[in-house]
């Protein structure tokens, strides 16, 4: 039996470029009953040195970093407990092997960019190296990018009214180049919001989509072999990070319908039981289930691949195949539910 938390990656709070306190930022995130968020403000790590990485309540905060370089490859990093400057670097391998040697880890940040203020016409913040490595995944789906890269100056303010229209699901350059690298070496997915929660010019009153809608959208869901004691802040935070470097972990659009309770898992002779994000050489036959709390249209994908799409609340199949399978459901047509991987080598 596996304990699942959902949180939300990537926020921004007045520390950097978001428009919220730190006390706004936890009451907005407990009012949508998340189990944990990751502050990643640009560039510092303030609110880990203000004290503010802890339990408050039911709601556990952490605090990472995004690190920004100008021209515009970022990079989440997360376990940190000093800064790495960034704003000037475009040597990316050193500064992921910085964040590595200080104990930390880290994932690319919208890899595919997303469009640029205010016009909404040109791309920015695109990742451009992909000779690097070490670094331990990629933000495979950001609302906040997944909305801008559908809008334009002319529907800016309907879609600010109704924000679900404009949201399409990951990128498929995101998602292509998930499944490429996973053919190479073990990589994590994350979902994200990236929220800023800014302020209309002239009408600071009313937020460019606000932390407590953001709050309820994406989600990375985390499962646990022991549940958060929620007394030890060190403990806790090495259980959820844990379970972020191993992948085991999904991404769900939670303002669509409840995704907890999926699974994604493997039943090996040699390995025994696997879930996302495990890894293990492939002898025999492999069985493969997934269970989805509503009925959905489920799609197994084998090495980027899809291979099994039904219409069901579970998806039961054998494979003597290697390969690296991961799951994608969708809900009424609207993308859902990502999983990470389960790999299964050759060697």
């Amino acid at each position: 039996m596996f304990h699942e938390y959902a949180g939300s990656i990537h926020c921004h709070s007045r520390y950097s470029d978001g428009s919220g306190t730190i006390a706004e930022i936890i009451n907005k995130a407990t009012s949508a009953k998340l189990d944990f968020v990751i502050l990643t403000d640009h560039d510092t790590l303030a609110p880990l040195f203000d004290g503010y990485e802890a339990w408050h309540d039911e709601l556990l905060l952490l605090v990472g970093q995004e690190i920004s370089p100008k021209s515009g490859c970022h990079y989440l990093a997360f376990n940190l407990d000093k800064e790495i400057q960034g704003k000037e670097r475009t040597d990316y391998q050193n500064l992921i092997n910085e964040v590595n040697e200080s104990g930390g880890f880290g994932f690319i940040a919208h890899p595919y960019g997303a469009k640029k203020p205010p016009l909404l016409i040109q791309k920015g913040h695109l990742w451009t190296d992909w000779q690097v490595e070490r670094y331990c995944g990629i933000e495979i789906w950001s609302y906040m990018v997944d909305w801008v890269n559908n809008v334009n100056f002319f529907t800016l303010i309907y879609y600010q009214i109704f924000p679900e229209k404009a949201i399409k699901g990951p990128s498929s350059k995101a998602l292509k180049k998930w499944d490429e690298i996973a053919q190479k070496r073990h990589i994590v997915g994350i979902g994200s919001t990236d929220a800023h929660a800014l302020a209309f010019p002239f009408l600071r009153f009313i937020k460019f989509l606000p932390y407590e809608y953001l709050y309820r959208t994406i989600r990375t869901h985390v499962l646990l072999n022991e549940p958060l004691s929620k007394s030890s802040l060190h403990e806790d935070k090495r259980k959820i990070y844990s379970a972020l470097q191993a992948g085991n972990c999904f991404i769900a659009h939670d303002i669509i319908a409840d995704s907890s309770g999926f699974l994604f898992s493997g039943d090996t002779k040699d390995s025994g039981d696997l879930i996302m994000g495990q890894e293990t050489k492939f002898n025999h036959k492999v069985e493969l289930c997934v269970s989805v709390p509503h009925q959905a249209e489920i799609r197994l994908l084998r090495n980027g691949e899809t291979i099994k799409n039904i219409n069901a609340k579970k998806l039961h199949t054998s494979t003597d195949k290697s390969g690296v399978y991961r799951v994608e459901v969708y809900l009424d047509g609207q993308p859902w539910i990502f999983s990470n991987p389960i790999f299964l080598r050759n060697s």
